[in-house]
C-alpha cells in the first residue's frame, strides 16, 4: 500500500519536526564540562602547602607497615588533594591564569604512552569526576590510586601523533589515570605521570602495589558528545550527502599495534553512537581492554548497503595501508566485525566469496549474460567508463579477511516492515547524493548487456529502505551467495509471547536473522539488542573464547 499524495503532503511538516527536535534533543548537554574555580581557594589552602601534603601522601602510601584502614584513608587524601591540584591546573590554564605557572616551574607533566609534553597532545584533560552522564547507562569506575582523567586530542594533532588513527573533526579522547610522584631527594621535581587506563592495571610505590584508579565511562561520554553522531542518525537517512564530514571509520582512542581491531558498523537511522552502552559494558572486562580496541563505521544510512559495504572496504584498506603498510602486523588478519540490523547485511555482503553474482538478480540476468563482467581484466584492471568502475567498486571484490563475525539482529534475508505504506513514504524522501545518482543511472543504462533494465527504478532500488525488502533484487540475490570461511556467531532479540520460529524483534523476524548450522543466541529484546546487558555478556564471552583460539593465554572467566 503506498500513501496518497495528500497524506504526504500532511505528513512532510510533521517529520521536518520530528528531524528537527532529534537534531536538538542532546543540545542541553554540554560538550566538555566547563573548567570552574574549585571550591577549595587558596587562602585556604595554598598551591605551596598542597603539593607539600601531597609529598607527605606519597610518603606514607610507600610504606610497607600501614594497616588496611590506614592504607584506605592515605589513599583517599592522597586522591582528593590530587583531584584538587589538577582541577586548579585545568582552570588556570584554559583562564589563562597567571597561577598556573607555579606548577608548570614545579613539576614536571609527561603523557606515559606518547613521551610528550601534556601541552603537545591534549587540547583539554578533564578529571572524569567532572562528567555529568546523559549518553550512558551505566558509569564504570574503580576507586583505587590515582585520579582518572579524559584527555582530549584535536584532529589536527591526532593526525601527528606515532600512532595516528582516521579521526573526523571531533578528535580523540583518551582514557587517563593521573598520579603525581615524589622522587626520594626532596630537592627533585615531582613527576605527574598520566597513564593510559586501557593498558596498565597497577602501579608500585615503594614496595607496595597499587591496584590503578580508573573511570571506563567518563571518556566515551566526552567522545560521543563531541561527535553529536546521535544528532544526525535521521539526517543520515534523508539527506546522505550532508553528512560526508562525520562519514568513514574512526577509533577512540589512538591507535595501539598490539590490540585486535573490533569494526562496529551500526544500522537503519541510527549512528555509531548506538554502540556506546555496548562499548561501555565490554570496556570493563580487562582482557577485552588488554587485547581489542574498538572502531567504528558510520555512514550515512539513506545510501543503499551494497554501496555503503563498498566504501566500508575502501576504508578499511586505506587504514590498514597507513597503519600496517607492510601487513606485517598479524592483529588486522584477526579482524573482529560486529553488525547491527543494517550494518550487519554490510558485514555480510562484505565476507561473500563471489559477490558479483548478485548482479544476476539485479538484472534478471542469465549467467551467460554476467559472464563478460566475470572476464579477469574487468575484475583486476579499472574499467574505462566510471560507471563501470563504480560497478566493480560495488559488485566485484575480495570478502574482507576476518577471524570472527557477529551479528545482532540482521536481516539477511529482509525485514517485511520495508514494505510497509508509511515506511515506502519515507523512502521517497531519501535523496541522495547527484553524483551517486548520475553514476547509478549509468549503470542502469550500459549499452552492453543492461543490467538494470529500468532506469527509473534506480532511486529506488538504491536507497537503503528499498534494498532492506525481503522481495528486494539485493536481498534476493544475496541468498545463494557463500560466505568465506569463518566463525559466525548471531544474537538475535526475541519476543517471549510466540513461539521462537514465529517470533520477532519488532522489525526482523526471526526466519530473516536466523543462519542454520551457525552459533546462534536468542535475547528477550526488542530490535535495540545490542543494548541488552545479556548481549553485552555474550559478546565478551564470544571474545574471549577467540583470543584462546588465537592462542592468547587467559585466566579463567
Amino acid at each position: 500500500m503506498t500513501l496518497p499524495t495528500r497524506t504526504q503532503r500532511c505528513l512532510t511538516p510533521l517529520l521536518c519536526l520530528v528531524m528537527a527536535w532529534l537534531m536538538l534533543a542532546g543540545c542541553s548537554t554540554p560538550l566538555v564540562p566547563p573548567a570552574e574555580e574549585p571550591s577549595v581557594d587558596r587562602d585556604e589552602l595554598s598551591d605551596v602547602g598542597l603539593m607539600e601534603q601531597l609529598r607527605s601522601d606519597w610518603a606514607m602510601l610507600s610504606r610497607s607497615d600501614l594497616s588496611e584502614s590506614e592504607r584506605r584513608e592515605a589513599l583517599t587524601r592522597y586522591n582528593d588533594r590530587l583531584l584538587l591540584l589538577l582541577r586548579r591546573l585545568r582552570h588556570d590554564l584554559l583562564h589563562h591564569d597567571a597561577n598556573a605557572r607555579f606548577y608548570l616551574s614545579h613539576l614536571e607533566a609527561r603523557d606515559e604512552a606518547q613521551g610528550k609534553p601534556l601541552a603537545e597532545v591534549y587540547e583539554d584533560i578533564v578529571p572524569a569526576a567532572d562528567v555529568s552522564f546523559s549518553e550512558l547507562r551505566e558509569h564504570y569506575k574503580i576507586c583505587a590510586l590515582g585520579v582518572p582523567l579524559v584527555g582530549i586530542i584535536p584532529a589536527d594533532r591526532a593526525q601527528r601523533l606515532p600512532g595516528r588513527v582516521p579521526v573526523k573533526a571531533s578528535g580523540t579522547v583518551n582514557m587517563l589515570t593521573a598520579v603525581l610522584e615524589f622522587p626520594r631527594d626532596a630537592k627533585a621535581m615531582p613527576v605527574m605521570r598520566l597513564y593510559p587506563r586501557n593498558d596498565r592495571e597497577s602501579l608500585r610505590v615503594g614496595r607496595v602495589n597499587y591496584r590503578l584508579s580508573a573511570d571506563f565511562s567518563a571518556g566515551l561520554e566526552i567522545y560521543w558528545n563531541l561527535t553529536r553522531l546521535k544528532e544526525w542518525r535521521f539526517l543520515g537517512l534523508l539527506r546522505p550527502q550532508e553528512l560526508r564530514d562525520v562519514t568513514g571509520l574512526s577509533c577512540m582512542e589512538t591507535y595501539d599495534p598490539d590490540k585486535i581491531p573490533v569494526i562496529l558498523t551500526h544500522g537503519l537511522m541510527s549512528s555509531a553512537a548506538t554502540f556506546s552502552n555496548l562499548v561501555n559494558r565490554l570496556m570493563c572486562d580487562p582482557d577485552i581492554r588488554r587485547h581489542y580496541q574498538f572502531w567504528y563505521y558510520n555512514y550515512p544510512t539513506g545510501v543503499a548497503w551494497t554501496i555503503t559495504a563498498a566504501r566500508l572496504r575502501r576504508d578499511l584498506r586505506h587504514t590498514r595501508e597507513v597503519l600496517d603498510p607492510h601487513h606485517r602486523n598479524k592483529n588486522w588478519d584477526r579482524l573482529v566485525l560486529i553488525g547491527h540490523s543494517m550494518g550487519g547485511l554490510i558485514t555480510h555482503y562484505n565476507q561473500c566469496e563471489q559477490p558479483w553474482l548478485i548482479l544476476r538478480d539485479a538484472s534478471k540476468a542469465t549467467q551467460r549474460d554476467i559472464t563478460p563482467y566475470l572476464n579477469a581484466r574487468y575484475v583486476t584492471q579499472p574499467f574505462k567508463q566510471p560507471e563501470f568502475e563504480q560497478l566493480r567498486r560495488i559488485f566485484f571484490f575480495e570478502p574482507i579477511k576476518a577471524g570472527l563475525v557477529i551479528y545482532l539482529a540482521t536481516p539477511h534475508r529482509g525485514s517485511p516492515i520495508a514494505d510497509y505504506g508509511v515506511v515506502t513514504f519515507l523512502r521517497n524522501l531519501v535523496r541522495l547524493p547527484e553524483n551517486l545518482i548520475t553514476e547509478l543511472v549509468g549503470i542502469a543504462t550500459l549499452q552492453q548487456n543492461t543490467l538494470l533494465t529500468n532506469p527509473e527504478k534506480v532511486k529506488s532500488w538504491f536507497t537503503s529502505v528499498g534494498q532492506l525488502s525481503p522481495d528486494s533484487w539485493s536481498i534476493q540475490g544475496l541468498q545463494p551467495l557463500r560466505v568465506r570461511p569463518t566463525r559466525i556467531c548471531s544474537v538475535i532479540g526475541w519476543d517471549k509471547g510466540k513461539t521462537l520460529e514465529r517470533s520477532s524483534d519488532g522489525v526482523v523476524p526471526y526466519w530473516s536473522s536466523h543462519l542454520p548450522g551457525r552459533e546462534e543466541f536468542i535475547v528477550e529484546s526488542s530490535h535495540s539488542v545490542q543494548d541488552e546487558k545479556e548481549t553485552a555478556r555474550i559478546i565478551v564471552r564470544t571474545l574471549r573464547s577467540y583470543l584462546r583460539s588465537c592462542g592468547v593465554r587467559m585466566p579463567a572467566a
